[in-house]
C-alpha cells in the first residue's frame, strides 16, 4: 500500500483542466501498473498530489518508461490497409470488428495493451459503415490519425531521441510541476490550446499549437481508465462522459489507489455528486474549431454541499 506520509505536490496538473485530470490518472496508471510502485492519488489545493514516491523516483521511472514506448503493441497492432495489405494501426475512425478482434487476439497476453484496446473502442456497437464505436476522446478529423499521433509523440519523448530539442527530464518537470509550453498538438484535450480564428494573431496555418508534450503523453496513458462501453444495441459511451458532449470528472482528498480510482472513474457521472468522498465535480464541454474538436475550459458544476463522510474503504497502510 502507498505510504501516505510521502507526498508530492504536482503543481503542473490542475484539477480544473481535463488534461490535468487525465494526466494525473495516466501517471498513476504508469507508476502502478507498468512499474509496480505503491502510490496513490489525491487532490490538494486544486492540484494533483501523489502519495508514496519522491520526485526523483518519479522522474527516473518516467524516463525509463518512455524508452522504446512507441514500440508497444497497443500502438502498432495491424489492421487492413487501403491497399488490401496489413499495416500498423493509424487511426480509430475506420476500425472494423474483424480488425479489432484480431488486435485483441494479438494482445491477449498483454494486460496493458488490452486495456488500451478497451479505451480505444468496442466492437459490440457497429455503425452503418461497418466501423466500431470509438472513444469520445478521439477528436481527429481529415488527415489526422490518432494512433499515429501517439506513436510520433512517444518517439519524440524517447530519451534516446528527444535530447537535441529538449531533454526529457525538462519536459517531465514542465508537465508535473509547471513550465513553458512548446509546439505540441494536444489532441484537443487542453483548453489552453483552444485557439479560434478570432483570437489568433496569425492565420491558423502560420501558428503553432502550444502544449506540454509530457502532459499530453500522460493523458494518453489514462485511456485504459476510460473504457468504451456498449449501453444499447446501437450506442456506446466512454467512461467519464455523460449525456451530451461533455467530459465530467471528480476531485477527492482521500488518497486513492489505482483500483479505487478505476472504480470511481467507471461510475456513471450523474452519480458522482452524491458520492461521499467526492469534494468537487468538474465539466468540460466539447466544441469544434472548423472540423476539429476541443475541450472548452472547464467549469465546476453547480451542486449542493458534498455529502458528509468519506469513501468506504478497507484500510490504508501508512507504513
Amino acid at each position: 500500500m502507498a505510504d501516505t506520509r510521502t507526498t508530492l505536490d504536482l503543481t503542473g496538473l490542475p484539477l480544473a483542466s481535463p488534461i490535468g485530470f487525465m494526466a494525473a490518472l495516466g501517471l498513476l496508471r504508469v507508476l502502478v501498473q507498468d512499474h509496480a510502485l505503491p502510490v496513490a492519488l489525491s487532490w490538494r489545493n486544486g492540484r494533483a498530489c501523489l502519495h508514496g514516491a519522491p520526485a526523483d523516483q518519479v522522474r527516473q521511472t518516467l524516463q525509463r518508461h518512455m524508452t522504446g514506448r512507441a514500440e508497444a503493441l497497443e500502438f502498432r497492432f495491424e489492421v487492413a490497409g487501403d491497399d488490401g495489405g496489413r499495416t500498423a494501426v493509424q487511426h480509430l475512425r475506420t476500425l472494423t470488428p474483424a480488425d479489432f478482434q484480431a488486435a485483441a487476439h494479438a494482445c491477449r497476453h498483454d494486460a496493458r495493451a488490452l486495456g488500451f484496446l478497451a479505451g480505444y473502442a468496442t466492437d459490440a456497437v457497429v455503425n452503418d459503415k461497418g466501423f466500431i464505436a470509438r472513444t469520445r476522446f478521439d477528436f481527429t478529423s481529415g488527415q489526422q490519425r490518432m494512433v499515429d499521433e501517439f506513436r510520433k509523440l512517444a518517439q519524440a519523448l524517447d530519451p534516446r531521441s528527444c535530447r537535441p530539442r529538449r531533454p526529457l527530464a525538462e519536459r517531465i518537470d514542465a508537465a508535473l510541476f509547471g513550465g513553458a509550453y512548446e509546439e505540441q498538438h494536444t489532441l484537443g484535450w487542453d483548453p489552453a490550446a483552444l485557439m479560434t480564428h478570432a483570437h489568433q494573431p496569425a492565420a491558423p496555418s502560420d501558428s503553432a499549437t502550444p502544449g506540454q508534450p509530457m502532459a499530453v503523453w500522460l493523458a494518453i496513458e489514462s485511456l485504459p481508465l476510460h473504457p468504451v462501453v456498449p449501453v444499447a444495441a446501437r450506442r456506446a459511451e466512454t467512461a467519464g462522459f455523460g449525456a451530451g458532449r461533455a467530459y465530467v470528472w471528480p476531485g477527492w482528498e482521500t488518497p486513492l489507489t489505482l483500483p479505487e480510482v478505476a472504480l470511481l472513474r467507471a461510475r456513471p457521472v450523474d452519480t458522482l455528486n452524491a458520492l461521499p468522498g467526492v469534494t468537487s465535480l468538474w465539466r468540460a464541454e466539447v466544441t469544434s474549431v472548423g472540423k476539429y474538436g476541443f475541450f472548452r475550459p472547464a467549469a465546476r458544476t453547480p451542486s449542493v454541499d458534498p455529502p458528509a463522510g468519506g469513501f468506504a474503504r478497507s484500510e490504508i497502510a501508512d507504513e
